[in-house]
């Protein structure tokens, strides 16, 4: 500081050499002497400080022991000569006790007394008063000018009336003056370091005299020299010749310019190149100290960008440090990020938030990295800091929306659960009633036909209810595979049925073909492919009027990794372009040449949801006029015939085998008609059944008859069947008694549930009868009576006639005119009144016209009788 002060001096007044160093000598010793006289004086005040203190301490101390002695005692009038004495003592500025409240008891000034604190010179130490009662100890404390100690001591006043030892704390300030002694030390001081300051002048004026002597203008020439290149002009030189010392420091000088010149511009050029890469750099480039605060050695420019702070605050912490405008909540965040990588020898990657000039917050991401000496020891951190706030904005948003998604999702299921109980609910007792009431044999023919079209228009809601609900697991990703070995010759020769007679109604070839390398067993998802297969072939025959439709399976080589590839090929009416681009939506009912087609748009989205799952995907082709072929493979694994059993024929169950102990069984349903409809399926077959309005009435009859088994339904007033099954499990007789859910939900986490309420198993409604029978023989372990299978003496039945319009002429013209307007309003229930008038020995006429009838062949009665109506 003393050579960059005389360098100023120099320059300002242009002072020759001979006169810069006696200038540079006084000055060093003027302030060598004021720094003495400082450090003299300050010395001087600590000392007079600490023993002011001690000095304090000791009266205090003492004081205050004996002002609790006398407040024991009960002695006040002593105390106050105590607090009078020590007013004599000019040092002792001011002396109050206060008590409890802090209100002034003794002072050694009378006008004080009675006052509260906060009122006196002794104010300004109030806040420690409490402090000091807490610990009961005392704290001295030093004025803002340290001219002034304050001691505080808590004094234990006399005990109040009824109390064994006193409670009351008050405290004793003293005001301890400790100007007069310092005033005596700085002149103490004084003198002193004028002594000092004459020394080192005399000294300085000898080593003036000396140098004058022996320094020249050479030497004026090499501080010159050495003053340009200071001021960066590089190509000064000082070139003195001669053979003494100042000429080899002249040398010495001159090749220290040389390299300087040649290092500087090396180093200009490089810095150039190093702040254009960095200014072409988004981020914040640095390097920093592994330290707590990050102190900056390095930080490029576009921290003033990120943080609204310019990159010299940032330089060895001279305004503030990295650190402290990281957020509060993710500094440990960092640090434990940082050290983690620095002891696993990793680069480290982190974001967090920094909060900039303007208070914002803003999202960074930093990756950096330690570097190390030879030794592994870390030299600094090296790194780049990005903005990425509007990138984690857009996450926000995105992660927002996520959630609205999901709620609404959820919304969603709740909704569709509840519709689909809803729903299930009247169409359990309509299906099921219909099964009660085909059990019985007396039914007339006419009304088997009727009920069999209830029964299938019932089943059919109930399929389009289960789409609905199979589209929305889908949607929700909650569908999941079964996978299962089965036969797909089985499988294909079924659906080759079952569609057969809906495409022999309009006169359409269907055909099946099955290439060679077809395996036979395979595992995959049985009832998906099924699923898949009837919608597309349904379609296909839906939008053919004439020719063929086919579908083509074929295998693929070699055997690991197999897939199956299925085609559904039609000569039907093509698709138009608008069809083919909401082909695969749901609720979309497709637009062929001939206008928009019933249905409710939800085959072909479930059909290619499940080709998806099965990890296959649906492409279709389509030429207007011609036709459609749509197309798709899965992946399937082979399996033997080994693998899995053939599927029994269902047989239908007429009553309990013989030798069995009576089986009771409990209906808790509060709908009247679903509780009958059990009533009726149970007791058909000989179980003993009672019924129960809700879950508390059946947790009453429950533990009045001790039945074997409890039909319980989930949803009811009063107590609901979760309730009513977790009662019931919680005792040993509940453990013993089985209990089956009846329920009209279908999601898989409703079924989670149920099993987590204790329930053994579930039935969903609409229920079958055949399901509910088996199982309650696998949970209670029973055997049925099954109907006989028809025997070879039986009567055969009557054969049916190849019905030709010549057939019908054994009628009248005006019964067949009613059959062909009967057949084209589709009213079975007219055709089968007018078949009653058909004469007994036309029986095989009636047969043929019934069988028609009941396979919703309508087509061909209109074709039979329209020739006659002509």
């Amino acid at each position: 500081m003393t050579s960059g002060l005389a360098t100023l001096l120099m320059k300002r007044f242009s002072l020759p050499l001979r006169f810069s160093i006696p200038t540079i000598l006084v000055l060093f010793s003027t302030l060598l002497g004021v720094f003495s006289f400082q450090r003299e004086v300050s010395l001087s005040s600590s000392r007079q400080e600490e023993h002011a203190v001690h000095d304090l301490q000791l009266v205090g101390s003492q004081t205050s022991g004996i002002l609790e002695y006398l407040y024991r005692r009960g002695d006040v009038e002593q105390a106050e000569i105590v607090i009078s004495k020590m007013g004599s003592d000019p040092k002792l500025r001011l002396v109050l006790l206060c008590d409890e409240n802090n209100r002034v008891m003794l002072s050694t000034r009378y006008e004080l007394r009675q006052l509260p604190l906060s009122e006196t010179p002794g104010a300004k130490s109030l806040s420690t008063f409490s402090l000091v009662r807490e610990k009961m100890s005392a704290q001295v404390l030093l004025s803002e000018d340290r001219r002034k100690i304050w001691g505080i001591y808590p004094v234990l006043l006399g005990a109040k009336p009824g109390e064994l030892r006193p409670t009351r704390v008050g405290i004793l300030l003293v005001e301890y003056d400790i100007s007069a002694e310092k005033n005596a030390a700085y002149a103490d001081a004084l003198q002193r370091s004028l002594e000092s300051i004459a020394v080192i002048t005399s000294g300085c004026i000898a080593v003036w005299l000396l140098f004058d002597k022996i320094l020249t203008q050479r030497a004026s020439k090499l501080v010159a020299a050495s003053n340009s290149l200071a001021q960066g002009k590089l190509d000064v030189r000082a070139q003195l010749q001669g053979w003494d010392e100042l000429t080899q420091i002249s040398v010495a000088f001159d090749r220290m310019a040389d390299r300087i010149q040649t290092d500087t511009l090396a180093l200009q050029e490089s810095e150039a190149r190093f702040r254009s890469l960095v200014s072409n750099i988004s981020g914040v480039i640095y390097r920093c100290a592994l330290d707590p605060e990050w102190r900056m050695e390095f930080i490029s420019d576009a921290i003033a960008q990120l943080s609204g702070y310019p990159p010299s605050d940032f330089i060895n912490n001279q305004v503030r440090s990295f650190a402290s405008i990281i957020h509060p909540e993710d500094r440990e965040t960092v640090e434990i990020a940082i050290d983690s990588a620095i002891q696993e020898q990793q680069p480290y990657t982190i974001e967090y938030r920094i909060v900039s000039a303007d208070n914002s917050i803003r999202w960074v991401y930093e990756k950096g990295q330690g570097i190390r000496k030879p030794n592994g020891e870390i030299l600094f951190l090296d790194g780049a800091i990005f903005d990425i706030t509007e990138l984690k904005l857009v996450e926000t948003k995105l992660q927002q929306a996520k959630e609205a998604a999901e709620a609404a999702n959820r919304a969603k299921s709740e909704f569709l659960a509840n519709m689909s109980h809803e729903l299930r609910t009247p169409l359990n007792a309509i299906l099921g009633f219909t099964q009660v009431i085909e059990r019985d044999a007396t039914i007339a023919l006419e009304h088997q036909s009727h009920l069999e079209i209830i029964h299938r228009n019932g089943q059919h809601l109930l399929d389009l209810i289960n789409n609905v609900l199979e589209l929305s697991k889908i949607e929700a990703g909650t569908a999941k595979l079964n996978q299962a070995n089965f036969d797909l010759y089985q499988l294909l020769n079924g659906i080759q049925e079952m569609m057969r007679l809906k495409a022999s109604a309009k006169k359409i070839h269907l055909i099946f073909e099955r290439s060679p390398d077809v395996p036979q067993c395979i595992t995959a998802d049985e009832k998906k492919l099924r699923q898949v297969l009837v919608n597309l072939i349904d379609n296909a025959i839906k939008f053919t009027d004439v020719g063929t439709v086919t579908l083509r399976v074929m295998g693929n080589s070699p055997i690991t990794n197999y897939r199956l590839l299925f085609e559904v090929i039609d000569t039907g009416s093509g698709l138009k372009d608008e069809a083919l681009k909401t082909l695969f939506k749901p609720f979309v009912q497709i637009n062929t040449t001939e206008g928009w087609q019933a249905g409710m748009g939800l085959g072909l989205a479930i059909s290619r949801k499940f080709v998806s799952l099965m990890g296959g995907d649906i492409t279709v082709s389509s030429t207007l006029g011609t036709g459609s072929t749509f197309k798709f493979d899965i992946p399937v694994r082979l399996a033997s015939a080994t693998d899995f059993t053939e599927p029994q024929q269902a047989r239908r169950i007429v009553g309990l085998a013989p030798n069995q102990p009576r089986v009771r069984l409990l209906i808790v349903e509060d709908q009247p008609e679903n509780r009958w409809l059990l009533s009726k399926l149970l007791t058909s077959v000989g179980f003993e059944v009672k019924e129960a309005k809700n879950g508390q009435e059946g947790v009453t009859l429950w533990e009045e008859w001790e039945p074997d088994l409890i039909l319980m339904d989930l949803r009811m007033p009063v107590m609901n069947g979760y309730e009513a099954t977790e009662i019931i499990k919680s005792t040993p007789k509940g453990q013993a008694t089985a209990i089956v859910a009846v329920t009209g939900f279908a999601f898989e986490e409703n079924r989670a549930a149920i099993f987590a309420a204790g329930c053994d198993d579930f039935i969903s409604k609409p229920f079958q009868a055949n399901v509910i029978y088996a199982k309650i023989a696998d949970l209670l372990g029973l055997r049925y009576l099954y109907e006989a299978p028809a025997q070879s003496c039986e009567v055969s039945p009557p054969p049916v006639l190849n019905l030709t319009p010549t057939a019908l002429r054994v009628m009248p013209d005006n019964w067949i005119a009613k059959l062909h307007q009967a057949a084209v309003d589709c009213d079975d229930s007219w055709i089968f009144q007018l078949l009653k008038e058909i004469p007994a020995e036309y029986t095989t006429l009636a047969t043929a016209l019934t069988k028609l009838v009941r396979d919703f062949r309508f087509g061909e009665i209109i074709d039979l009788t329209h020739q006659n109506t002509l």
